[in-house]
């Protein structure tokens, strides 16, 4: 890879969970939802995102991301709720929330932080939120507000998975949508029995 490279870790998410999730986005758009979805193959847990980074820098994000799954025991994570950003008046971000295994979640995330600052990255200067992002809102005006339908879907379980490695993903913005490529995937510890 030479250049610059369009970065940020994640977690990925399982094909079972994948599924659970095309199945709601289905009854999302039943219940009156026009969204422009995220590829069910792109649907990830962003750790933290980094942006346009060296070949260097890029070194130095798959050490931190090494350091920081170091010693952290595999967990699961449950997904439940749909939510928006910034809110149901004006929506940016159609998410689902994690009720099962965020503190863990938040827990990695700031420890990626500590790691890539270690590794003279900035901090990053907003909180962690724990979220799966399903879709964005191009133009609000056709949902008008979208709290209604948003309250329908409010406690709704989608799934559960176990969260097993970090991965250093790429992005290539195409104008059909971004593509997603492995760098790098860092395995967590496995359960201990």
């Amino acid at each position: 890879m030479n250049g610059a490279h369009r970065i940020f870790v994640a977690v990925a998410l399982e094909a079972s969970l994948r599924e659970a999730i095309t199945d709601l986005e289905r009854r999302l758009e039943d219940a009156g939802a026009r969204l422009r979805w995220v590829k069910p193959e792109n649907l990830h847990f962003t750790l933290r995102f980094l942006g346009h980074i060296s070949d260097a820098q890029l070194n130095r994000v798959k050490t931190a991301t090494r350091e920081a799954a170091e010693g952290v025991t595999a967990f699961g994570i449950g997904l439940a709720g749909v939510g928006v950003f910034p809110n149901a008046r004006r929506p940016k971000v159609v998410w689902i929330g994690i009720r099962e295994g965020a503190d863990t979640l938040r827990d990695l995330a700031a420890r990626l932080d500590d790691t890539l600052a270690r590794q003279r990255f900035p901090k990053e200067p907003r909180g962690f939120q724990p979220h799966l992002t399903l879709a964005r809102v191009k133009e609000p005006r056709p949902w008008g507000d979208m709290g209604p339908t948003l309250g329908q879907f409010e406690g709704v379980e989608v799934g559960r998975q176990e969260v097993r490695s970090l991965l250093v993903m790429e992005s290539l913005l195409r104008p059909q949508g971004a593509i997603y490529t492995q760098v790098e995937e860092v395995p967590l510890s496995p359960y201990e029995k």
